[in-house]
């Protein structure tokens, strides 16, 4: 029954082989995306917004073309660079921005950003597809399998206990959702050390847990419980206040280690995948506006509008950076020496915040004073989205963002690339210190956070890393060739007593 499995999974890798680099189409979408920023900047229109969202699906094709894989590892950030067009298509179409006090308008903000979208997802995509066998070498052996295997009952009972922590803490002092209590207020004043656990690490349960849910490795019974796990999960999320976009990239990486097994027949996949994510996405969907309804409490034009205005949050710092600093090239010695010097201090983050850079360089420059001394009030704990390109060009001009998003598109697919070793193996270590590698650049190429990727201690972390997975890559494969040669010798040995 296990080679049975495992003969299924190693088709599925099979089927997973890119074809052709398209370079036709290539040509074509940065030929149409160059038209389209030049057209936008010189015609200010929102029908640009819309062709921009029509390029970004062209874009998404032409990448799962170069490497399937590694669309399928980019899906977070597909969502919230789609989401990002989405916010700057109604930006562009007159919303109200609280956050910067600026109405939109027509412009050039989704065809910059589409654009340079482009380079950063292809440049991962052509790193991602050359070096992903080199990834994949020996990232399983029978040791290790048997390892995998006696770990999936501890693992999912793990996630488990989390949960049941955090939901008997809940009943005890209420959950966001129930209580109309702002998420990071809850978590800065009110939670616990197992809830912060479960709620910052709600990607690695769900990679962890799609490894056992999704695997023919596992057995029926346990990979029902991982299923049911990261459902209830979910719902728990749910009820201390995370919202749509969250639980969209958490159910993203719980899928990702089925789309990987099925890249070969993604299409009948994702149809039978279709009606439990539109359920989910309309419960998440629920639940957003249930909290900008203030829990409840505001009229329904009300809500729609707080809703309205949170979308025209998720692009306004890419609009604003558009219109203000519209320099082909430039350098900001003080922005840079700012960035640099966070990267030594003990705690980079509540460095990034007291000197101002990352998003929070925009809350001190256009934040109302109302809504800065509120963010000032957290602490931290709450920062504007999408900060790195519109930091980028507030440091570098246009120029300095293409520079930025390349270096971003090789580390996102070294990072990637790292955890679909992780997927492959299915070792909940390796697993783990993936999703944590990933994450930070993630959150490098979300909020302009340097420190994240370049702070010693984060470099000490990652070369702590390389370690592990070198120790464990030397395992496999000496018991891989060990097995080999075994084998090789038994062969001989019946050739010789036959002759």
């Amino acid at each position: 029954m296990d080679g049975t499995a495992d003969q299924h999974e190693q088709a599925g890798e099979r089927a997973a082989t890119p074809g052709a680099i398209p370079m036709l189409g290539l040509v074509a979408l940065a030929a149409t995306l160059a038209t389209n920023w030049l057209a936008a900047a010189a015609m200010p229109s929102s029908a640009f917004a819309w062709l921009s969202l029509a390029l970004f699906g062209w874009l998404l094709l032409l990448v799962g073309r170069i490497s399937p894989a590694g669309l399928i590892l980019l899906l977070p950030l597909v969502i919230t660079r789609g989401a990002t067009l989405l916010s700057l298509l109604v930006i562009e179409s007159g919303a109200y921005m609280p956050e910067i006090n600026r109405l939109g308008e027509p412009g050039d903000a989704s065809a910059s950003f589409v654009a340079v979208t482009a380079l950063f997802f292809l440049v991962f995509a052509f790193v991602f597809r050359r070096l992903e066998p080199l990834f994949l070498a020996y990232a399983r052996s029978p040791l290790l399998d048997g390892i995998v295997r006696l770990l999936g009952w501890p693992t999912v009972a793990l996630c488990v206990g989390f949960g049941a922590l955090a939901v008997l803490h809940g009943l005890q002092s209420g959950f966001p959702l129930l209580a109309g209590v702002d998420r990071f207020l809850y978590r800065r004043e009110f939670s616990s050390g197992p809830v912060l656990i479960l709620l910052d690490n709600k990607f690695l349960f769900a990679a962890v847990l799609g490894t056992i849910a999704f695997s023919p490795r596992q057995a029926t019974l346990l990979r029902l419980a991982a299923l049911l796990t990261v459902l209830a999960l979910t719902g728990v999320y749910f009820l201390f206040g995370d919202k749509f976009f969250t639980i969209l990239a958490e159910v993203a990486f719980f899928a990702m280690p089925l789309l990987l097994s099925r890249q070969g027949r993604l299409k009948g996949t994702l149809l039978r995948l279709a009606p439990p994510v539109v359920a989910l996405l309309c419960a998440a969907f629920a639940a957003t506006l249930y909290i900008y309804s203030g829990y409840g409490r505001l009229p329904l034009d009300r809500t729609a509008l707080l809703v309205g205005e949170r979308i025209a949050g998720q692009g306004e710092l890419w609009f604003v950076a558009t219109r203000d600093f519209r320099n082909a090239t430039h350098w900001d010695d003080q922005l840079v020496a700012r960035n640099l010097d966070v990267l030594d201090d003990r705690v980079p983050a509540e460095s990034a915040f007291a000197t101002g850079v990352e998003t929070y360089y925009f809350i001190d420059r256009y934040a109302p004073s109302k809504l800065a001394a509120s963010f000032r009030k957290n602490g931290g704990w709450v920062q504007l989205t999408m900060g790195t390109e519109a930091m980028a060009l507030v440091m570098f001009g246009y120029a300095g963002v293409a520079v930025v998003m390349t270096l971003l598109g090789v580390l996102i697919a070294l990072a990637a690339l790292y955890l679909r070793r992780g997927f492959a193996s299915g070792f909940p270590l390796t697993l783990a210190l993936a999703v944590w590698t990933y994450l930070q650049v993630y959150f490098s190429a979300q909020q302009a956070s340097l420190w994240s990727i370049a702070a010693p201690g984060q470099i000490n972390r990652l070369l702590l890393f390389v370690t592990i997975e070198l120790v464990l890559l030397a395992i496999n494969r000496g018991q891989l060739l060990s097995t080999q040669r075994r084998t090789r010798a038994a062969h001989f040995a019946a050739t010789r007593r036959a002759a």
